[in-house]
Formats: structure tokens, sequence, C-alpha cells
């Protein structure tokens, strides 16, 4: 075993866990080195292998807890460590809440500057609790592997018996692996940009699912027994075939071509009818959405603004759920088939006083709020990870609505737009939920009042 100060790439040192860093890992220190040793838990003592030493930065490899955690339990899934899905099951689920709101009390310290207090996790049922997947393929024709990559690589694992999702997921993925098989497909090869079958993505809420095959060019191979398969399975369900020609780790080509079945998922909550296509924004996790909308309609319930303005509204089933007869509702949303959407909800709902603007909202922002000008207004705001930006923010403080109510997926981009409006709201409230669990991932609610 190595004792020496300066570490190099294979060294065993042992180190002693201080406290999780952003992504889950452990961290611990040796000498004048800061360690970073993954699947590891704070108060733990562990054997663990270097891999990579910058500076005085060091990435480890576990290989042994000497002394675990009373929060440390045996995951459950036999992929845990080997797919790059899960980065907490070995950790008890209140041991993972606490990392989560610590993980935002953290970041708006140290990133926004901002001392204030921070509500426990929301949290709901730790498995089977996703409502979608995207799934890379690879492998070789005759022998597909569809699965999530190793942690860290773009190596894919085969993947069977996910728990983060119900038995829906799984069948899908024996379905198209049994599909791909069958008929020779190619998986596509990264290195090369070549291989028919990219990805496989399933959405499946309400009894009715989504499946899209994604391909690297024209596919001319006969659906049929796909579409066989799947209706042995399935009540109710589309096939959509989505092409991807990109050189790059983007999911999703720009073009979607429905297949066979049902054109969208059609459901009802809170008394709204909505749909959702396939690449449609919709959150995962339909127990914590429905516990979240719910938290944000009650904050804006006391308001009695002339206007209310939503950002990145995706399908707009949350704008729905907050729309009044008593003001004017504006939902902005740069995806053409989502606005499409919330367009379809507002009629089939009977919604009056809603309007759907299809656009970026850097440049229909400042066109609402100069229409809006003299009226009090509240603002809805749900970006995706990269959060607000600067502009957006600065924006909000020109023209300021009297109160913002954030729902953020990432408490490092939340505490730095946070910076911004603090300059001109009181945070009021920051509420956590564990949206995704057994991961690292955390999403935040939080109240800004006009100062």
């Amino acid at each position: 075993m190595q004792t020496q100060q300066t570490l190099k790439q294979g060294d065993k040192i042992v180190v002693a866990i201080n406290n999780l860093g952003t992504n889950g890992e452990g961290v611990g220190t040796y000498g004048n080195y800061v360690v970073f040793v993954p699947f590891a838990l704070t108060g733990e003592e562990v054997l663990c292998r270097v891999e990579h030493v910058k500076r005085n930065v060091c990435y480890a490899t576990l290989l042994q807890v000497n002394l675990p955690s009373p929060q440390r339990i045996q995951p459950q899934c036999k992929y845990y460590g080997k797919c790059g899905g899960c980065t907490l099951q070995h950790a008890h689920f209140d041991e993972e809440n606490a990392f989560k709101q610590a993980l935002v009390k953290g970041n708006l310290q140290k990133i926004g500057k901002l001392d204030v207090p921070v509500q426990p996790v929301i949290s709901a049922q730790r498995f089977g609790y996703r409502n979608k997947i995207s799934l890379p393929v690879s492998g070789k024709a005759g022998n597909v592997k569809i699965g999530m990559y190793k942690q860290g690589s773009h190596d894919v694992v085969k993947v069977q018996n996910c728990l983060l999702t119900a038995s829906w997921a799984n069948d899908l993925i024996a379905i198209f692996t049994q599909y791909l098989n069958q008929i020779g497909a190619v998986p596509y090869n990264q290195a090369t940009f070549s291989g028919e079958i990219r990805h496989v993505t399933g959405r499946f809420v309400n009894g009715q699912l989504l499946a899209t095959m994604v391909v690297n060019g024209d596919y001319k191979r006969s659906l049929d027994p796909l579409i066989a398969l799947l209706g042995k399975r399935f009540d109710k369900f589309g096939l959509f075939v989505n092409i991807n020609t990109s050189k790059n780790n983007v999911i999703l080509g720009k073009v979607t071509k429905h297949v066979y079945g049902i054109k969208y998922i059609t459901n009802c909550e809170n008394n709204v009818s909505y749909r959702i296509q396939p690449d449609s924004f919709f959150q995962v996790n339909d127990q914590i959405k429905a516990i979240l909308y719910a938290h944000v309609k009650s904050l804006i319930a006391g308001e009695r603004p002339d206007a209310l303005i939503e950002c990145f509204s995706g399908v707009g089933l949350l704008t729905a759920e907050l729309v009044s007869n008593d003001y004017d509702t504006y939902a902005i949303e740069i995806v053409p088939s989502a606005v499409a959407d919330a367009n379809a909800m507002k009629q089939a709902n009977g919604i009056a006083r809603l309007y759907n603007v299809c656009g970026d909202v850097n440049v229909e922002l400042p066109r609402i709020v100069g229409q809006l000008q003299g009226k009090s207004t509240v603002m809805v705001v749900d970006p995706p990870r990269k959060g607000l930006g600067e502009s957006i923010c600065n924006l909000i403080l020109s023209n300021p609505p009297q109160k913002v109510v954030y729902v953020s997926c990432d408490s490092a981009t939340l505490a730095r737009d946070l910076a911004i409006l603090s300059q001109g709201y009181t945070v009021q409230l920051v509420q956590p939920y564990n949206m995704f669990p057994c991961t690292n991932h955390v999403e935040s609610l939080v109240c800004l009042m006009i100062k």
C-alpha cells in the first residue's frame, strides 16, 4: 500500500471521507490532495485506487470500505456501480434526501452568496418512478446491447431490469432487443459514426406508450415484426422513427415520423385534459410532479395580478393549472410541437384568457412585458438545466413582477441566477424535491417576493 504524499495513477490509498461532493461522491483528503471517491459516504474510511491526478486533486475508484457508515445500505440493483444511471443507491434514502438538501443550501451559499433557509427535501417512492427512458444501442448485429452508459464513458452496459422504471420499460427493452437481433440490425458505432440504430426512447403515462427508435439515416427495414411484438404487450401504443445523422451525443434528430398507433398520450389531471408527444418536455416523476405543481399553484393563489407570465412552459400542463378568469396568462415556449399541444389543451379545456406564445424567451418576454407596462404581474419560470442566464434575470429586474416562482432542475445555475435576482427580490422559500431518486440531481422550488 502506498503512503507517500506524491500520488500517481495506480496508487492504493486509505482515505477518511469528510463529506459528499456535488455529484454525490465521497470527498476526503490525503496529504495535500483532495480525493474524490464515487460510492463512498461521509464518515467512512475507504481503500481506493488512484485513477487520475491533477495538481492537488485526485480521482479514485473505491476498492473496499474499511469502516462503513451507518447510512450505507446494500444496493438492490445488480447493475449498480457498472451503469451510470444511479449514483446514490448505496445510501439510505434519508441520507440521500439530506445530501440533496445540503447540496442546494451549499450552492446557494457558495455560488449565490445567499444564506437562506432550505426546507427538508420532499420525496416519494425511490424506485419505479420514471415514466420515460432514453437508452443508447450498442453491440453487434445479432447481439445488441440496450442499456446505460458506464459512468464516465460511452461504453453501454446492457440493462434488462432497471429499478428506476416500472415493468413497461423493461418489457420495452426486451422487445426492441428481440426485434433488432431478429432482423440483424447494426447498432450505432460512435467512433466511426456508422451503424443503423442509435437510441431507443419510450414514455409511458396513463397506460399509453410512445416508443421511438432513433436511426442513423433512412430506415428501410420492415417494422411489422416490431409492431407485432409491441401489440402483444401494450394495448395502447404509438411507434415513431426519429432520424439523427449528427456526429454528436444529442439523442434526437430534427425529423420524427409517426409509423403506427397513437400519435399522442392523452390524460387528465386536476380536471385538466392534455396530450404529450414523444419529444415533449414532461416531468419524469408523476408523483413529485403532482406535488410540485400543487405547491406552485398554492404560491400563486394568494396573488391578484393583472397578468401571469410563464416562461419555458413546455406542453402547458402547469400553465393550465395556473390560469384564471381573473387575469390573462401568457405562456412562452420555443418548441413548436409543445406549443401545438398547449393550444390543443387550451381548446380541449375551454380556457379563455390564455395566450400560448411560440418563441425564444429572450425575444418574447421583452415584447410581452412591454405590452403589460403599468400592470401588475406574477411570473413562473421553469428553465432547462442551464437556467435563466444573465439577460433574462436583468430583464426581470428591469420590469419586476410582484412575485417570481422559480422551478429549477440544477441548483448551481439556480444559485447563479438568484445572485442576480436577489438585487430586487427577497427569497421567501427554497423547497427541494427529490424528482430523481438514486441520482445526485435535485429539483428546487423558489419563491421570490419583490423588495
